[in-house]
């Protein structure tokens, strides 16, 4: 059932505020809308009547926003540019594309996704992919993807799969294995490396090194040396000979294959965790959304 949006002022009065908030001016709001400043001040009164709050101070022709204003203002302002983003891609082309702003870990995006994006340009050229790393601000204190107020449509994240309020589908699985340049074994002289060579460490998943030590059943093991937040300064960590590193083998195929780096076990660790695909549960109803989730869970198993 649609609800009726009873509490929405009208169009007219929120780009009447919002242009007032940016300029800090009825004059100057009157002539970007092609209005009176006059028709600006009516509207923002009828406004902050409606809403029972001040809106702005006025004080000797100058506009200063409350703190109802500042409040307001901002998922306002975030609204009008996604419609302003909204019409120019409709008009850009056609109602048959868009754009999709993707959400990626920083190793992943470069690592894995960035070079199979050709392909999916090839075959859909009308959809624009803008890529965003996960930084702060797509993540929630409890490290869970955070899609709130438009600034990523898809985000592919590291962990259960279980989010709430969020719609998620398995990509990869995350095997990791124990690597380290030839010349860091060679320093070895024949010992076992485990315990000759510094164990690097990834600052946000500490406990890899209990999991590996279990893994190979050798609990002796002592992680020490220096820590790393992500897994790309993990790896040029690894590279520059600083000690052994665990890695998600997806991440050091190239670099296993041409001989930079060896692999110590044949097996590798199968994490507890994977990564997903994970959108808003309305991202269901976009077609540009549907169209890459669909193509990169459909091609992952050929690469």
């Amino acid at each position: 059932m649609i609800k009726p949006r009873r509490l929405t002022p009208s169009l007219n009065a929120l780009r009447a505020f919002e242009a007032s908030a940016r300029y800090e001016s009825f004059v100057k709001a009157a002539e970007e809308l092609a209005v009176t400043p006059g028709a600006i001040s009516q509207q923002v009164s009828a406004l902050e009547e409606k809403l029972g709050l001040a809106l702005f101070d006025r004080v000797k022709q100058r506009l200063y926003l409350t703190q109802a204003g500042k409040t307001y203002l901002s998922p306002l302002r975030e609204s009008f540019d996604r419609m302003e983003s909204a019409t120019q891609d409709l008009l850009t082309y056609g109602g048959t594309g868009g754009k999709i702003k993707l959400g990626v870990l920083p190793t992943i995006a470069t690592y894995w996704l960035i070079p199979k994006l050709p392909a999916f340009s090839a075959q859909f050229p009308n959809i624009e992919l803008q890529m965003e790393t996960l930084e702060l601000n797509f993540v929630s204190p409890e490290r869970a993807p955070n899609l709130e107020g438009g600034l990523i449509d898809v985000g592919i994240f590291y962990g259960d799969g279980y989010w709430k309020n969020l719609h998620a589908e398995k990509l990869l699985e995350e095997n990791i294995i124990a690597v380290a340049t030839p010349e860091s074994i060679d320093n070895c002289k024949g010992n076992n490396p485990f315990h000759i060579l510094p164990l690097l460490r990834h600052s946000t998943r500490p406990q890899t090194w209990e999991l590996w030590s279990d893994f190979i059943q050798d609990f002796s093991l002592a992680p020490k040396g220096p820590s790393f937040e992500h897994f790309y300064m993990l790896k040029a960590a690894v590279l520059s000979s600083m000690g052994i590193a665990l890695l998600p083998d997806i991440f050091v195929q190239q670099e296993i294959q041409s001989g930079a780096l060896i692999q110590l076990n044949k097996s590798a660790m199968k994490s507890n965790h994977a990564y997903y695909i994970v959108y808003q549960e309305k991202g269901r109803e976009d077609m540009n959304i549907d169209v890459f989730c669909k193509w990169l869970l459909g091609a992952v198993d050929l690469w």
